[in-house]
């Protein structure tokens, strides 16, 4: 009988160790959804609060929009793909090969400027 994975062990799955790339990744994402959770828990309570004048209200309600924009935002930064995008009259074209060798060439850079820095030494 083959075995089925219940649903806690799916989600107490073990984070990455943070010293790899996906563990970053992995963290960064834990660490702006509680971020979002928090934000949104704290504008519902001053909502809460503040219930009598409608006009707090809206404005905190608008504040909290504005957070879970930069909160998704921010997720999909940290976990987004980089892609280059670039628009003529006769179309629109989307490349992500650029941003791979941009990160070569600041590879390049870096290693260049290691070998001056070392070349330097006394």
């Amino acid at each position: 009988m083959a075995r089925t994975t219940s649903w806690p062990e799916i989600v107490m799955a073990p984070i990455p160790s943070i010293s790899t790339a996906d563990g970053r990744r992995a963290w960064a994402f834990v660490a702006i959804w509680l971020g979002c959770i928090v934000f949104t828990l704290m504008a519902a309570w001053a909502m809460h609060l503040v219930r009598a004048n409608l006009r707090y209200v809206l404005f905190l309600g608008l504040a909290a929009h504005l957070q879970l924009l930069v909160g998704m935002g921010a997720l999909g930064f940290v976990l987004g793909r980089r892609m280059a995008i670039r628009g003529s009259r006769s179309g629109f074209e989307v490349d992500d090969r650029e941003i791979a060798a941009a990160a070569a060439g600041a590879q390049l850079a870096a290693e260049a400027t290691q070998k001056v820095a070392e070349d330097l030494k006394p």
